[in-house]
């Protein structure tokens, strides 16, 4: 019981503190990960501008590997194949990928280098924030690649 209301008190904590559009973010990313047509399409949408956004090198390249990381976790989670994750480890790394492929964030893409800067800052935050549970995830593909 007491995992419950400790449960319960997180949510009323996280209802009350969260602004309205990170709620709204919350509940759309959510929506996305109970839906894996739509997952997919997000997933789809990420590495495209991934790679359009890789051809210009630079000091995000690093950030672009953490957000093929975090793309690849949601992406083994909906298809079944991994399963040793929080759902708020999920929530959070959907909410970066929505983020990620959404034209009109904090600064629009169009913006040099401003236009990277929210984004790389977002998926820096998430993977920090998931840090643990993302290295879980890693040595779990490193472990299935490896003969």
């Amino acid at each position: 019981m007491s995992i419950q209301k400790n449960n319960m008190a997180e949510t009323k904590i996280e209802t009350t503190i969260l602004a309205p559009e990170v709620q709204q973010a919350k509940h759309k990313a959510e929506a996305y990960l109970r839906d894996p047509e739509k997952t997919k399409k997000l997933l789809t949408a990420v590495v495209k501008k991934a790679k359009e956004r890789q051809n210009n090198k630079g000091p995000l390249v690093e950030v672009w590997e953490r957000l093929k990381a975090l793309s690849r976790l949601v992406n083994a989670f909906v298809r079944k194949e991994y399963k040793e994750v929080p759902w708020q480890s999920l929530v959070l790394s959907s909410m970066a990928l929505l983020y990620f492929v959404t034209p009109s964030d904090l600064f629009p893409d169009f913006i040099p280098m401003a236009g990277y800067v929210d984004d790389a800052t977002i998926i820096a935050f998430v993977v920090n924030t998931i840090k643990a549970d993302l290295d879980k995830f890693l040595a779990w593909e490193t472990e299935k690649s490896t003969p």
